[in-house]
C-alpha cells in the first residue's frame, strides 16, 4: 500500500516537470526533448508500478522494462546535448544509442529465457559509465552551459550517476533473487523499493533542473571578479579575434588560442569567465554573429554563404546562436535591416 502513493505522485508530478522544462526555450531543442523523455519515462515507470502493485495489473509488469531500458540512455543524451553545437553530433548520437536500446526492447519482447531485468541492468550499467565519462568534459565543452551553471550540471552529473547506480543494485538483487529466491513477497518488495528509487531521482531532477538552466546573471548565480591579469589577457584576446579575425576558422579550439597567447588553457577559459559572464564557445560565437549582422547588411551572399564566412558549419547552430544573440533569424534580420 506505501508504494502505490508513492509512485503515483512521481508520476504526476514528474509529468508537471516534462511539461515544465518542454516550455522552457532557454534550454536547447535536444537537451529539452532528451531530459523530457528521461522525466516521462520515469513518470511512466511509476504509473506501471503502481497499476502492478495496487492493482495486480499483469500487462503493467510486462510494459515496464520496456520503459526502463530509455531512462538511462535519455538521462545521457540530454546531458550530452548541453556539449553539442552541430547539427551532425546529435543526429549520429541518435543513431548509435538508439541502436542498443531497440535491440534491448526486441530482446525483452523475444520469446527467450532470460529476464528482462537483465536487459534493463545491463543498459543503466553502461550508461551510468557513459554519463561518467562527461565528467571529463572542461566547462567550455558545455558550449550550451552559461559559465555560472557550470557547478550545478556537474552536480547534477554526480547525483544521476549515484541514482543511476542504485537502480544498476536493485535491478542486480532483482536478477539475483529471481534466480535463487522462490519467495514472491522479495521480488515485490525489492520492485518497490526501486520506485523508491525513481522517486530520489525525480527529486533530483526538479530541484536542480531548473538550477541548472538559470540564465546568466540570475539571482543566486554570482562570478568570481575578474582581475587586472584577466582584463590584460581579454584585451590580447580581443585583438586577435579583431585584428586576425580567428573567429572565422570554423576548426578554432580553446587550446589553439592558448597557444598564441603562450598561456595555460585553464587561464583564458577563467578569464573569459569571469570578465565576459560567458564561457569560451559563447564568446567566441558573439564574434561571428557580429560578423555575421555586417555581411548581411552589406552583402546579397546567401544566408548558407553567410553563415560559412563568419565560421558556422552547422546551419541549426548558426539559426540557434543568431537567434539567441540578435533575438530574430538571420532571414528576418536581414529583411528588417533591407526595409529600414
Amino acid at each position: 500500500m506505501v508504494a502505490f502513493p508513492l509512485v503515483w505522485l512521481v508520476s504526476v508530478l514528474t509529468t508537471i516537470a516534462a511539461y515544465t522544462l518542454a516550455r522552457n526555450t532557454r534550454v536547447p531543442l535536444f537537451a529539452r526533448f532528451f531530459l523530457c523523455v528521461f522525466l516521462l519515462s520515469l513518470a511512466t515507470i511509476g504509473l506501471l508500478l503502481g497499476l502492478r502493485l495496487s492493482f495486480g495489473a499483469g500487462w503493467a509488469g510486462l510494459a515496464q522494462p520496456l520503459i526502463a531500458v530509455l531512462v538511462a540512455p535519455s538521462a545521457y543524451l540530454g546531458f550530452r546535448a548541453l556539449s553539442q553545437d552541430t547539427s551532425a553530433s546529435w543526429r549520429e548520437a541518435l543513431i548509435w544509442n538508439g541502436v542498443p536500446v531497440v535491440f534491448a526492447q526486441l530482446a525483452i519482447l523475444a520469446p527467450i529465457p532470460v529476464s528482462a531485468d537483465v536487459f534493463v541492468l545491463a543498459i543503466t550499467g553502461v550508461y551510468l559509465f557513459r554519463i561518467a565519462t562527461l565528467l571529463r568534459y572542461h566547462a567550455d565543452d558545455f558550449v550550451q552551459v552559461t559559465p555560472d551553471a557550470m557547478r550545478i550540471v556537474r552536480l547534477a552529473i554526480y547525483a544521476t550517476m549515484v541514482l543511476l547506480a542504485m537502480m544498476v543494485a536493485t535491478d542486480g538483487l532483482i536478477v539475483a533473487a529471481s534466480l535463487f529466491a522462490r519467495e514472491p513477497f522479495v521480488l515485490n518488495f525489492l520492485t518497490g523499493v526501486s520506485g523508491v528509487f525513481a522517486a530520489f531521482i525525480f527529486i533530483v531532477a526538479l530541484v536542480g533542473g531548473p538550477i541548472v538552466l538559470y540564465p546568466p546573471g540570475s539571482a543566486g548565480n554570482k562570478t568570481e571578479a575578474p582581475s587586472d591579469r584577466d582584463r590584460a589577457l581579454m584585451q590580447a584576446l580581443d585583438a586577435l579575434m579583431t585584428e586576425k579575425q580567428l573567429y572565422k576558422d570554423n576548426n578554432l579550439t580553446l587550446a589553439r588560442v592558448a597557444r598564441r597567447l603562450s598561456v595555460p588553457v585553464r587561464e583564458v577559459s577563467a578569464a573569459t569567465n569571469r570578465t565576459t559572464g560567458e564561457n569560451f564557445s559563447r564568446y567566441m560565437n558573439a564574434y561571428r554573429i557580429r560578423h555575421a549582422q555586417r555581411v548581411l547588411r552589406e552583402t546579397d551572399l546567401s544566408i548558407t554563404e553567410v553563415m560559412f564566412d563568419a565560421g558556422f558549419i552547422s546551419k541549426s547552430s548558426f539559426n540557434t546562436e543568431f537567434r539567441r544573440i540578435v533575438g530574430q533569424t538571420p532571414s528576418q534580420y536581414r529583411m528588417k535591416t533591407a526595409d529600414a
